[in-house]
């Protein structure tokens, strides 16, 4: 899947073929079914939320030569609302259990939507904490590409893999499967035939052998989310060593396929890399006292575990992709499907940073990188950021979420400058309330506007929410060394007016090789520039920061007509503004627009036009006819 990806990239520059190559990750996503998604919703509203999980202890058996589980899972809880005497959880329909036990009794249950429901017998008071173990077996569902897969990895050696991402957890296990509640800690011991080592979350507490079976005994004391949860189990080769990060060490735990010398020096030489440069730009790396490692199984792409990614490959690409999610996705995680950007447009973005700083990758990719956001919206003309439809993973995991928001990532940072954009990202990452918890995209705001000053209510509101993208045409020409542009805006999707966002152009000539920044409020705007060199040329967004198409058409003899047919008089003015105008223009619809960008009056053209601004507050003024892409400025005094 990862063979020459660099060549398709640079030499081919098609992007579409690129994201599936370089990517393949995205492909565990696909083809979950509505049911598991109506079985989430379900959950979110239902009694689950009415006790937060303490603590899980999962113990399973499986043979990686049979598709099957057996086990129990005991969940430790806390009522946070109300008294219960009825507890439940998310398990799937298709599942057997054996028996549910609390104190020493075994207790009754039904099953309804993928729910049991569990009659405790008792009242557990609100505070209190109480412990209920669920005995099970079965053929756990597997949903697209993941969940609980039996395999083989070379035809010859067995292997069970999960990958519960987004609503596959309570297929293979009870839990309170939602983005609401992260058990503060959890334990899980897996049983399997000697031969076999099974790798997991957390920490390698103990193996016992236990005649023709062994168990490994997985801790983690980091919150964590259910979909976060998973094994693998078959006859890996185990790789640890420490590497000094920061004033201290991270140990490194890799479960291999023996003899895949390939994979083992890649993950054993790129990774430590990679998470310095992580941890130097974000900060320290989440889970410093427990582990980071990897576990091949048989899927063309990555899933990011908590400290241990699951790898079906080891491009750096790919290494760096699902590092990046131990910050963004794992010690912070989406609080709704709907903000899933949070975790996949960071991963892509940090990904893209690996370019940029020239940390084992070559910045020769970064523009073509660049390029791939842009074009990832280009082909999703009426799609946004925000996701919309969680009704499956099919129409969740999109390159939406991944690409098109890291290029909103990209421009909030051209938009508030560097400073303030990694400081805002450090101080997202440093907020408590959201440490090891869950957030929104209105916390990221919040932390953005905090480290700029800047409100970015309209920049959230048309690149994130909006959908679709913007196509520039600039229509510029010098005369007596003054550049005019005239800059008109269309939208790929009716669900923005206008995007706003400052826009850079090169200006090239003999003698003359910069950079301007025009700011429109509104399409057809016309700027002009004092440039007494002579120009041959104008670049758009040369360094690739704006997702945006643009067409550049020089054009004397259309600015001059754009200028002379609609005169504004006087100007300055305290109150009454004359418009002048032929009578081809009667009955064309104006908004006059103040500099925010903000409609203040709108109409139609009369045979003739007064404007009277007398009760306006002092300021700039555009007044705009969109059908012509005519604007001229106003200045109340």
């Amino acid at each position: 899947m990862r063979l020459n990806i660099r060549i398709l990239i640079f030499f081919l520059f098609v992007f579409k073929l690129v994201v599936s190559q370089s990517h393949p990750e995205l492909c565990k996503h696909i083809n979950h079914s509505k049911a598991l998604y109506a079985a989430e919703k379900s959950a979110a509203i239902s009694k689950t939320n009415a006790y937060d999980v303490k603590h899980y202890q999962i113990n399973i058996k499986v043979d990686p030569e049979v598709k099957f589980i057996s086990g129990n899972v005991s969940c430790s809880f806390i009522p946070i609302d109300t008294n219960l005497s009825q507890f439940y959880v998310d398990f799937e329909n298709t599942m057997r259990v054996d028996s549910i036990i609390y104190k020493g009794n075994q207790l009754s249950f039904t099953k309804t939507n993928n729910q049991l429901i569990v009659d405790l017998q008792d009242t557990v008071l609100i505070g209190n904490l109480s412990t209920v173990n669920i005995y099970y077996k079965g053929v756990p569902e597997t949903n697209g590409l993941g969940t609980f897969v039996q395999d083989s990895y070379n035809e010859q050696d067995s292997i069970i893999w999960t990958l519960s991402q987004p609503y596959g957890a309570s297929s293979w296990w009870p839990c309170k499967n939602t983005l609401t509640d992260k058990a503060d800690s959890i334990d899980i011991s897996i049983t399997c035939p000697i031969g076999n080592k099974a790798a997991s979350i957390g920490l390698l507490k103990s193996i016992d052998t236990l005649g023709s079976n062994v168990r490994y005994n997985w801790n983690s004391k980091y919150p964590i989310a259910t979909y976060l949860v998973a094994f693998a189990v078959t006859n890996y080769e185990v790789f640890e060593h420490k590497v000094k990060q920061g004033n201290d060490s991270l140990f490194y735990q890799h479960f291999l396929y023996p003899g895949d010398t390939i994979s083992i020096n890649q993950s054993l030489e790129i990774t430590p890399a990679f998470l310095n440069f992580f941890d130097s730009l974000f900060g320290p790396f989440p889970f410093i006292k427990e582990k980071y490692g990897h576990a091949s199984f048989t899927f063309g792409g990555g899933m990011e575990h908590q400290t241990m990614s699951f790898m079906g490959s080891y491009g750096g690409e790919l290494i760096a992709h699902e590092l990046a999610h131990q910050w963004f996705g794992n010690y912070i995680t989406c609080s709704s499907w709907t903000d899933l950007w949070l975790n996949e447009a960071f991963a892509s973005y940090a990904n893209m940073l690996t370019y940029e700083f020239g940390v084992l990758h070559n910045p020769i990719y970064l523009p073509v990188t660049l390029q791939g956001f842009r074009n990832i919206s280009f082909l999703y003309p009426n799609t946004s950021v925000y996701s919309r439809d969680t009704s499956s993973a099919q129409n969740l995991f999109t390159r939406v979420p991944y690409f098109k928001g890291a290029g909103v990532l990209h421009m909030l940072r051209w938009k508030i400058g560097d400073d303030a954009f990694f400081n805002g990202i450090r101080t997202y990452l440093r907020d408590s309330t959201l440490a090891y918890s869950f957030a929104k995209t209105q916390d990221l705001q919040r932390h953005m506007e905090s480290a700029s000053g800047t409100d970015l209510d309209e920049y959230f509101k048309d690149w994130y929410y909006g959908k679709g993208y913007p196509t520039y045409t600039a229509l510029w020409a010098q005369e007596n060394g003054e550049l005019k542009v005239n800059l008109q805006q269309s939208q790929s999707d009716p669900s923005v007016y206008f995007f706003n966002l400052p826009i850079p152009y090169k200006v090239v000539g003999p003698n003359i090789d910069t950079m301007i920044i025009l700011d429109p409020k509104f399409s057809g705007q016309t700027f002009s520039i004092s440039i007494s060199e002579n120009i041959d040329s104008l670049i758009f967004d040369p360094d690739k920061w704006i997702s945006a198409k643009s067409n550049i058409v020089t054009s004397v003899e259309r600015l001059n007509k754009l200028d002379t047919e609609l005169e504004v008089f006087p100007n300055p003015s305290s109150e009454v503004f004359n418009l002048r105008y032929p009578s081809s223009l009667e009955g064309k619809q104006f908004k006059l627009y103040n500099s925010n960008g903000q409609v203040v009056q709108e109409g139609s053209l009369l045979s003739k036009q007064v404007l009277n601004l007398k009760n306006y507050s002092k300021g700039l003024y555009y007044l705009h006819l969109k059908e012509l892409n005519i604007t001229r400025k106003l200045l109340v005094q």
